[in-house]
């Protein structure tokens, strides 16, 4: 026959049990990568190289190297990646004693806390998104004045997840994806990414001023 205090540590276990319910959605990226990684501008390629040297943001982007008489430019960008990289969004939804609470953000966002229900155990987890992009733009003179443009992009993608357990026990684990302009690649799970568009529009933007 079960004591007092058992019987009391099992309805609370009940009512703990109870009490939990969590629910994790991930929804994909849902906009195209059929954005265009090329232009022919009605330009002098001297004109071309000087729009893209002084135009583009050194805040942003470090030249990295450049070859003027072949019209190579490559130039990194290093930060968060939501302003070029689209990995959809994730909502996590957990519920407990303590009450309801609903985490929706963005997966290329570069920070974000949450809580995870797995089984009968609610986690903490921090989720950091980090971007290295090396972006190469070759110019060519087709003309006196025309000049024929184009922008490739390798991103280089790290997410870091450090989950605490309930008896603030944590465990961190780091993953790097690649892919190239027009393409896309998954991270252990269901996280899938693909660029954007926006930076190489960005890139085509200075050309065509």
């Amino acid at each position: 026959m079960k004591s007092a205090r058992e019987v009391f540590t099992s309805l609370l276990v009940l009512l703990f049990v109870a009490g939990c319910a969590g629910r994790f959605d991930y929804v994909r990226p849902v906009g195209s990568m059929t954005a265009s990684h090329s232009v022919t501008v009605e330009k002098s390629a001297d004109e071309v190289w000087r729009g893209l040297t002084s135009t583009l943001d050194p805040d942003q982007f470090a030249v990295h190297s450049l070859d003027k008489p072949s019209g190579l430019l490559v130039l990194m960008y290093r930060g968060d990646p939501e302003r070029y990289v689209d990995c959809g969004r994730i909502t996590s939804f957990v519920k407990n004693l303590r009450g309801e609470r609903t985490y929706k953000f963005p997966a290329a966002a570069a920070f974000a806390e949450y809580e995870l229900m797995t089984g009968k155990e609610i986690l903490v987890v921090v989720r950091q998104m980090h971007l290295e992009a090396r972006v190469t733009i070759t110019s060519v003179g087709t003309g006196a004045l025309r000049t024929s443009v184009s922008v490739d992009t390798r991103y280089v993608l790290t997410r870091t997840m450090t989950v605490r357990d309930t008896h603030d026990r944590a465990r961190t684990t780091s993953d790097v994806v690649h892919f190239a302009s027009g393409q896309e690649e998954a991270f252990p799970g269901v996280v899938t990414c693909q660029p954007n568009g926006r930076l190489e529009a960005e890139v085509l933007s200075a050309v065509a001023r």
